[in-house]
């Protein structure tokens, strides 16, 4: 029995670290990092440049899926998927793009976005605050591309009574984690004192969120 369960064990820990969707980071001014070998290895051939927030999902073998600023999403090939352009993340947001796998799919993620911090506020350029595309990798040929009338989704995450909430919109913090049943996952964000959580699951984002004071 002891044998058996230290197999069962083993191989349970190896199905945990063989998922790499992780395994490829492009950031900053044209940088990028493959941990797919020993040591990690430069990657030269990345389209983006930002200053701050951006994300990258790769396959669970590690082969990179795609990549975005907030604002353009590229696809494997390192091309702007089709509809890819004009999300509503910002350049100088700290987390200006979330990118989180739909539950129970192989080819749905959710790339969330955050727009530009308050100090950048001006006439006529309202902020947008939180807002998510869906990304549908079995589209333009298998290269991704961005679903059509699922894009720039606003999420409320700040009380619409109020006049300057309602102007600010959110803070720029945004993560993910896993839910407690093993597959959904909760996105969250913080704008003043409270935290707005949105279920995603196999029926998609939730928009309503869990809000905590």
């Amino acid at each position: 029995k002891t044998k058996l369960l230290f197999i069962i064990l083993a191989f349970n820990v190896c199905f945990v670290f063989s998922q790499k969707q992780s395994a490829n980071w492009y950031f900053g001014e044209f940088a990028g990092l493959n941990f797919n070998t020993p040591n990690p290895t430069p990657l030269l051939n990345g389209k983006l440049a930002t200053i701050e927030g951006c994300a990258t999902i790769s396959d669970p073998n590690g082969n990179l899926l795609f990549y975005t600023d907030g604002v353009t999403i590229w696809d494997r090939r390192h091309e702007i998927m089709p509809n890819g352009q004009n999300l509503l993340g910002h350049s100088s947001s700290t987390e200006s793009a979330l990118i989180v796998p739909k539950p129970g799919s192989t080819s749905k993620s959710y790339v969330f976005t955050i727009d530009k911090p308050s100090y950048y506020l001006t006439v006529g350029e309202p902020i947008e605050g939180v807002n998510y595309s869906e990304i549908d990798l079995s589209l333009n040929n298998s290269f991704g591309d961005v679903v059509t009338g699922v894009k720039n989704i606003h999420l409320v995450t700040y009380d619409t009574s109020d006049p300057i909430q309602n102007e600010y919109k959110s803070s720029e913090k945004i993560t993910a984690v896993s839910h407690s049943d093993g597959s959904s996952v909760w996105v969250i964000t913080q704008f003043m004192d409270k935290f707005y959580s949105f279920l995603i699951d196999g029926n998609g984002v939730n928009e309503t969120p869990v809000v905590s004071t």
